[in-house]
Order: C-alpha cells, then structure tokens, then sequence
C-alpha cells in the first residue's frame, strides 16, 4: 500500500467544509434564525462551528512545534550499528491528536522496521512514524540504522503531516537538515603484514636501527661516563639520588604511501566488490601502521585527485579514514606522471590496482627506476601465483579473507 508523502497527496476536505460550503452553511443558518426555524438554524449552526473549529485546529497545527533528529555517534565502521534519534515537541496548550512523522534515509542504510521506496530519490526510502502529543509533550524515538557500505550519506528531509481531530483537513510541513552519516571502510585486525618476507623495506618494526628518535624515550638507566649530558632525565635523577639517562626508542625507518589507482575498477562483474575489498585493505593497513607509528600517506586518481601528506597520529588517521569513506571510483588523471610529483621521496609505495588496469606494469616500472620500493596489490577475479611479469604480488580476489591476503596466510 503507497502511503508516503510523495505518492499520497493531502487529503481534500469535504465539499460541506470548502470555503463555498461553509459559506452556504453561514447562510442556512442566518436565513434559518431569520424565520426561526430552530431546528434547521441549530444544525447548520453546528456544521458551520465543526467546519470553522477543524479548519482553525489545522491552520495551526505545526504552530511552535518543534522537529529534530541526530544520530547517537555520526560515525561508524561496516559492520557496525547506529541509532538515529527523532524527537517531536508541542509546547503549547493546544494538544496535537494524531501527527504522522515521515522521514527519507539511504537505503544503504538499512533502517529498520516498514520502508517505502522514494519515487523521486531511489536510493533512499521513506519511514513512518504516527504519534499523538498532549500540550506542552515532548516524545523521542530511536531508530536502528545498519551500516553494511562505506560512504557518506546525507540524510533526507522530513515531513510531517498532521490536521484536526476530525480528519477533515491536513497540513504539511517539511523539515530539511544536513545531517549526515559517515561509514568507514571495513577495517580488519592485523597481527602481521605478509609483505616483510618477501619486501624487507616494509620491515615496520627497526630494532637495529642506529638512528635514535630523540623525542620517545624507552626507559632510564644508571649514568655512565659516556653517556651525553643532554640524555640526563632530572627527575628521575632527583627521585633515585642517582644520575639517570634516558634510553631512546630507535627511529622508525619506514614510510609508506598508499596508492589506489582508480581507473580499472570501472569494469566487470566484481569491480564494486573488488574496490571495496581495496579500500578495505588500504584502511586496515593504515590502522596497523598508525598503531606502529609509522608515517603514512594516501593517494588516488580520482576526480578531484585525493592527496594526503604522510602522518601518524590519530587525527591524521580519522582524516586519512574520512577520505576513504568519501572516495567516489571517478577516474580522474593516469597515475604516472601524476603520482610522481605527488608521493613523498623515499617512501615505499603500496599500490592498490585492478589487474584490468592499463599499462600497470610500465607505472610500477616506472616507479621502481624514479627510487621508490613498489609492493603491488592486485584486484583480480582470478587468484594469482604471487607473482605478476616476475614481480611480487597479493592477490584481492572476490569474497577472499582481507585479513589472511595482507598477513601471508593466503
């Protein structure tokens, strides 16, 4: 049954309640009184009130009431589950005897309980909620939304719809907001990354290292004549009644840029669910090198081309995160030359690509003689060896395990 604002207009009130009915009414009921004709004059009378009384009753029926909706959180990972909060108030004598509440969301959203399809938006769907509000009540509600897409989803408008007791006229009143919803892309738990045994430059982990990073100190240790003055901790000093210096962390040598090439995933069955596999792979692998504290930067060609510089705090991730929310697959310039005046120098490239891409292997041969240490993965509909023209290769493939392609289990 089409119940939803778009498809169901205003109901018309009667012919008896239009603006010529009342005034024939009016007129009965002079006439009536005139000649004393009480019977007729009382019903008339009372027809003409019940009419003016239910146009009045409407006329002000969404006068200071108050709409308003917000979501518990704005921001979720696929998989997880929001609550979109509604509320609706009348403070004001005049109560409110029946209200439908109806309100547009995505699709992808997957909210629950009774949906309708919007004609004029088929990405989103109406959802309806009838309520009855006393003077001066404010009722709030909750709605399950399920997020299973990454993206960005503004939500729809809002009508409301609402009349007199008697149901012979309605009125309607649109509230539109910016409220929006942010799913990030899937984010899978690693423990390793696979890449080490087979790129020793993505080693993330540099205990060796002869660089100390001055600024992250390990531990303390007893002063010993070698050591520089400036590695001196006071305070520990002051507490132990010992000199005391401080043991720094070893630098982290590596820096890596995530680099999705856009431009093969416009084709084939599986290329929503390969870019998806991508982006899900480039968002679990910035997490696990953010925890290591690892610089990392993220690029890809669409339209605009998405550039962020290298980071490692938490800010910089949810940014980095954001943007993979929001990437739209419109493939903007070829990745070469336009990568090379964009990726840092030094950094190792992880690059995201279909295997339908265009001259794949000349833009990694490319980058390799421009210096940077380039580890390819590849999303393909067939499960490759592990290797591509005798380079090394993971292999995104529909439905795989992300977690097991980027640990080396698969």
């Amino acid at each position: 049954m089409i119940e939803s604002p778009e498809a169901r207009p205003l109901v018309e009130p009667p012919w008896l309640f239009g603006r010529q009915g009342l005034a024939l009414l009016c007129l009965i009921t002079l006439v009536a009184a005139t000649f004393l004709a009480n019977d007729v004059t009382y019903l008339a009378g009372c027809l003409l009130l019940l009419g003016l009384g239910a146009r009045a009753w409407a006329a002000l029926a969404f006068s200071r009431v108050a709409y308003g909706r917000r979501t518990l959180g704005g921001r979720a990972f696929c998989g997880d589950e929001l609550m979109l909060e509604s509320s609706l108030a009348n403070p004001r004598p005049l109560p409110l005897p029946w209200v439908e509440v109806w309100e547009q969301l995505s699709l992808a959203l997957e909210p629950e309980g009774w949906k309708e399809r919007s004609f004029a938006q088929p990405d989103n769907v109406w959802v309806e909620r009838g309520l009855g509000l006393w003077p001066y009540q404010r009722l709030r509600w909750q709605r399950r939304l399920r997020c299973h897409r990454r993206g960005a989803y503004r939500l729809g408008e809002a009508r409301l719809r609402s009349g007199d007791p008697f149901g012979l006229f309605e009125r309607e009143r649109a509230w539109h907001d910016r409220l929006e919803v942010l799913v990030y892309p899937r984010v899978v738990p690693l423990r390793q990354l696979g890449f080490a045994a087979r790129h020793p430059s993505i080693d993330v982990l540099s205990p060796r290292s002869l660089i100390a990073d001055p600024t992250r100190t390990m531990t303390v240790r007893d002063y010993q004549p070698d050591d520089p003055r400036r590695l001196i901790h006071w305070p520990t000093t002051a507490r132990r009644a010992a000199l005391q210096v401080r043991v720094l962390e070893p630098a982290t040598s590596l820096h890596v840029a995530l680099a999705l090439d856009v431009r093969g995933f416009g084709f084939g069955i599986y290329r929503s669910e390969l870019l998806e596999s991508a982006i899900s792979a480039i968002a679990s692998i910035a997490v696990y090198l953010q925890n290591a504290g690892a610089p990392v930067a993220l690029l890809a060609n669409t339209r605009p081309p998405l550039v962020i510089p290298p980071g490692a705090s938490v800010a910089h991730l949810q940014q980095l995160l954001e943007a993979l929310a929001r990437l739209e697959p419109l493939a903007g310039p070829p990745l070469l030359p336009w990568a090379l005046d964009e990726l840092p120098r030094g950094n190792t490239v992880v690059l995201f690509a279909s295997d339908m891409t265009a001259e794949l292997d000349r833009a990694v041969d490319q980058l390799e003689r421009t210096g940077f240490s380039v580890l390819l993965v590849l999303a393909t509909t067939q499960p490759q060896t592990g290797t591509r023209r005798g380079r090394s290769a993971l292999s995104l493939t529909p439905g795989c395990d992300v977690a097991a392609v980027l640990e080396g289990r698969a």
